[in-house]
């Protein structure tokens, strides 16, 4: 390497130094960017489903990634085209099983959904029970419970 007391960087993108500081950034964010799609698709894949995660934000991503593959690939960033591919793929895989989930992921859902409401209809009764006992007038809604003096 040179010796950094007689060398100054100008931000030249012709300097050897900076080339190769840009260079190791570059990769260390497509290495990050490959990895943090890791989780997220194992889990996907694990349960066959993606309910809980937001259209919105996979569309904005899926459309992002498509946009910055685009750019890659005309400015031939070979290196950088392999996370956005990763990204768009994950993303997709998302996609698919947020829209298509497994049937047995649908009946998880279905019994995860029959059991918050046996949980809601049990703390509306002892609700109701309670106010019984204090004479008070206790109205629920979807979201919750009104009480009234």
């Amino acid at each position: 390497m040179s010796d950094c007391n007689n060398k100054t960087n100008d931000g030249n993108p012709d300097n050897p130094d900076v080339e190769l500081f840009m260079t190791i950034i570059v990769n260390i964010g497509n290495v990050l960017s490959i990895v943090y799609n890791v989780p997220q698709m194992w889990r996907t894949y694990k349960l066959k489903k993606a309910d809980d995660i937001s259209s919105y934000f996979l569309w904005m991503r899926l459309s992002s990634g498509i946009i910055w593959s685009t750019y890659c690939i005309y400015y031939r960033m070979w290196n950088v085209i392999i996370s956005w591919t990763t990204t768009i793929i994950s993303t997709i895989q998302i996609l698919y099983y947020k829209y298509y989930p497994s049937p047995l992921a649908q009946r998880q859902m279905l019994v995860e959904d029959e059991e918050q409401q046996e949980s809601r209809e049990d703390r509306q009764e002892q609700v109701f029970e309670m106010s019984e006992k204090n004479n008070k007038d206790i109205y629920f809604n979807q979201n919750g419970i009104i009480q009234l003096n």
